[in-house]
């Protein structure tokens, strides 16, 4: 029996929201260096899970209707708006060569996922993970939560080490794309860096912060609520249709959301910023009830597997776009920036820009960030079918 019961509803609440708090203070604050928040969220759930403060979120004979709650409701929601900014046809027009380097990039996410299936093999659900894998790469957090809730696995131990292993992976992919320009051989690969990427980038209108007001709260959780509700139901009924069990509400979801965000950007511009914050705390609160039915012995006994997935798909995808540079005229920035956007998302590419001095990708690097948002569920989706 745990400290707090199953029924203490609203004391068990405010312990999530607060593990989902501590950790995005802790990134904000980098008290941990560079562990990511969602690493210290989840740890930090499991282990008040393990030493039975909290109830368990994997256990069947529990009922927990808060964790009910979380799973129910929090990750068709959150979908929605942190989509509102999904503008495909700006990320197009500005996209330029940042935009070719990120698709060359994403393809190289999905052959090495099929490569590293074919080389280490994590058990009966080696293909829905490889799936989750690579919606992650290719996408963010997101998609690597709608991924795994399309597939049912979110509480499977899997899941919970990949998490883990997703930090510390990226932290050395993202040291060894610094390194590349020191690496000599590799030169020859690239087209001479563009003068015309150092100019600074002019910040339009549309690229300008929105403060965050409680309309616009009030408004983004109406939308989120319709496009979910329409797509819960589409859903089911094509679940139905076609005798699947796998959840593709979360796919209807996914592309509601991103043909609203296109059909009107200019209506939904003043929401972006209100819709994303809102949807990554309710991003980080699903993961802290992830956190709740994880056991770190599993994460420890089968991360190295995980970790070794992780590494034969960043090493060919990087690989295959340094391959492919020289083929489609791509500098040493370039590939890096997209590398990055590809891996970590536009959270890093954009400030990897500007440290790199190269202003002018900036914007596009923060736009095919976002274009993975956009596509990372349905390509680790395909993935995980083709591989199952």
């Amino acid at each position: 029996m745990s400290l707090i019961a199953p029924g203490d509803h609203l004391v068990l609440f405010s312990v999530i929201t607060g593990a989902a708090a501590l950790g995005m203070w802790s990134e904000h604050k980098k008290w941990f260096g560079k562990v990511s928040g969602i690493l210290v969220t989840v740890l930090l759930m499991s282990l008040l899970s393990m030493t039975s403060v909290v109830p368990p979120a994997s256990s069947t004979k529990i009922h927990v209707p808060v964790y009910d709650l979380i799973f129910t409701y929090f990750v068709p929601l959150s979908i929605p708006m942190m989509l509102l900014g999904s503008n495909i046809m700006r990320t197009i027009r500005e996209g330029g060569k940042l935009l070719i380097a990120y698709i060359i990039g994403a393809i190289g996410v999905v052959l090495g996922s099929f490569l590293a299936f074919s080389m280490i093999h994590l058990g009966p659900d080696s293909g829905p993970m490889a799936g989750v894998i690579a919606s992650t790469l290719i996408g963010g957090s997101m998609n690597f939560i709608a991924t795994g809730e399309a597939l049912h696995i979110t509480t499977h131990p899997l899941f919970s080490a990949t998490i883990a292993v997703d930090n510390f992976a990226a932290s050395l992919y993202i040291l060894l794309l610094f390194a590349l320009p020191g690496i000599k051989i590799l030169a020859r690969f690239f087209a001479k860096p563009k003068a015309e990427n150092k100019v600074e980038a002019v910040v339009q209108e549309h690229d300008k912060s929105q403060p965050i007001t409680m309309e616009r709260i009030g408004l983004t959780l109406v939308i989120a609520a319709a496009i979910a509700a329409s797509g819960a139901w589409l859903g089911d009924y094509l679940q139905a249709v076609f005798h699947t069990q796998m959840d593709l509400s979360i796919l209807i979801i996914t592309l509601i959301s991103v043909l609203v965000a296109n059909l009107f950007p200019k209506r939904l511009k003043p929401l972006e910023d209100t819709a994303f914050s809102v949807g990554l705390w309710m991003m980080y609160i699903f993961l802290a009830a992830i956190g709740a039915a994880t056991n770190m012995a599993d994460i420890l006994d089968i991360g190295p597997a995980v970790l070794g997935f992780y590494l034969v798909i960043l090493f060919f995808h990087l690989i295959f776009l340094v391959a492919l540079a020289k083929i489609f005229k791509l500098d040493i920035y370039e590939v890096m920036i997209s590398s990055a956007a590809n891996v970590m998302g536009p959270s890093v590419a954009a400030p990897m820009a500007a440290s790199l001095g190269q202003k002018k990708l900036i914007t596009p690097g923060i736009l095919v960030g976002i274009l993975g948002y956009v596509i990372g569920t349905f390509i680790g989706v395909s993935i995980a079918l083709a591989l199952s």
